[in-house]
């Protein structure tokens, strides 16, 4: 196969899941001897990692991309688009698929448009444009949100593909130590490390399990729980634990870069989203560092759990399933470990970065020949 360039943009500023997936892509297409370009927002964590990357075959673009309907915004993307002359464009958010993708579009170039989100899609008029008409392909990180991408008016079933996130394993080795984190946060052996890892905004659900602590504590008061990363949310949830009391009991450590470090140290690991989750980032993590997971049944959240086999599932909106099904893995160890073994095959096989980077390819190359 010929060497590709990549064109990724991106939008968003924060750095979640779907941020951090474009940067492992852009690293793992580079490392296949790709060329790889970056349009994104000058303020943003991703702009800033771009900043790390040393290869001669790697560009970033910082571009105020506030609204899509912005032509001075517009006009820039042209001016890029013309001198990196990519192969592909591959958009993620909405609006640099509408910024980004218009202008390949009106230049003839093919783009890819992947969602990484499960929040049902407007299907009606402008929105089924920009998944009928801009991109020649879809890429999903998850089955549930395909089936809302092929909803859309006017979107071809066959020109969806859903492609799983992907563990990088030279990063998350389950042989990591984890005493590091335990040490810092004080967690003498014998007490329950419970963790929730990702950015903090609404729908991630960090409120369930603030509520779903203390209903952990009655029975395990020894319990500690930590939170890592930042995000919109991040002083509310701050303010919610103070009013339960949990001072003494949760830690908020902010955005961390130690992530194998800080897994490999918890005894359990909590997903509480109640939408939004197509293949989130921490569960193929978790899996690969045999750490136990409690999750909600979202997106494709249940069928990466195998629906109960790798994992305790519990209903979403619901402190009190979620306390239960923390003190599930709590007080049965074999469980905890039957569930560790098991996440971690199922993550060797299915959600290694070569398939991902692999698969995300030969859509590259169906789009060039569609």
């Amino acid at each position: 196969m010929k060497s590709l360039h990549i064109l990724h943009s991106e939008s968003a500023s924060g750095w979640g899941g779907q941020e951090i997936r474009v940067f492992q892509e852009s690293e793992l297409l580079l490392e296949q001897g790709h060329r790889v370009s970056i349009i994104c927002q000058p303020d943003s964590f991703l702009w800033k990692k771009c900043q790390t990357v040393g290869s001669s075959n790697f560009n970033c673009h910082p571009l105020q991309m506030k609204n899509p309907a912005n032509p001075f915004s517009f006009s820039a993307v042209l001016r890029i688009l013309k001198k990196t002359k990519p192969d592909i464009v591959h958009t993620h958010s909405s609006i640099d698929s509408w910024l980004v993708g218009s202008a390949s579009r009106l230049l003839g170039l093919p783009v890819v448009r992947s969602r990484h989100i499960s929040i049902p899609i407007k299907g009606a008029f402008p929105n089924n444009l920009l998944y009928s008409q801009i991109p020649r392909k879809i890429i999903t990180s998850g089955e549930a949100i395909s089936e809302i991408v092929k909803s859309v008016s006017g979107v071809k079933t066959q020109n969806v593909k859903s492609i799983s996130a992907g563990v990088d394993f030279r990063k998350f080795d389950f042989n990591t130590d984890g005493r590091k984190i335990r040490d810092e946060l004080g967690v003498k052996p014998g007490q329950h490390l419970v963790g929730k890892i990702g950015v903090i905004r609404g729908w991630k659900g960090y409120d369930y399990l603030l509520e779903a602590a203390p209903l952990v504590l009655e029975k395990h008061p020894e319990t500690r729980f930590v939170f890592v990363g930042r995000g919109p949310g991040f002083e509310q949830t701050q303010s919610i634990a103070r009013s339960l009391g949990l001072e003494k009991d949760l830690t908020l450590l902010g955005h961390r870069d130690d992530i194998p470090e800080i897994m490999t140290g918890l005894d359990i690991q909590v997903l509480a989203s109640f939408t939004g989750e197509g293949t989130p980032q921490v569960i193929p993590q978790a899996f690969a560092m045999k750490t136990p997971l409690v999750a909600t049944r979202v997106g494709s959240v249940p069928q990466l759990l195998g629906n109960g086999e790798r994992g305790v599932l519990v209903e979403p909106k619901n402190a009190v399933d979620l306390a239960n099904g923390i003190l599930k893995l709590m007080e049965n160890p074999e469980m905890r470990n039957e569930f560790a073994e098991k996440g971690y095959v199922f993550c060797k096989n299915e959600l290694g970065i070569d398939r991902m980077i692999n698969e995300t390819i030969s859509v590259y190359e169906e789009a060039l020949e569609a």
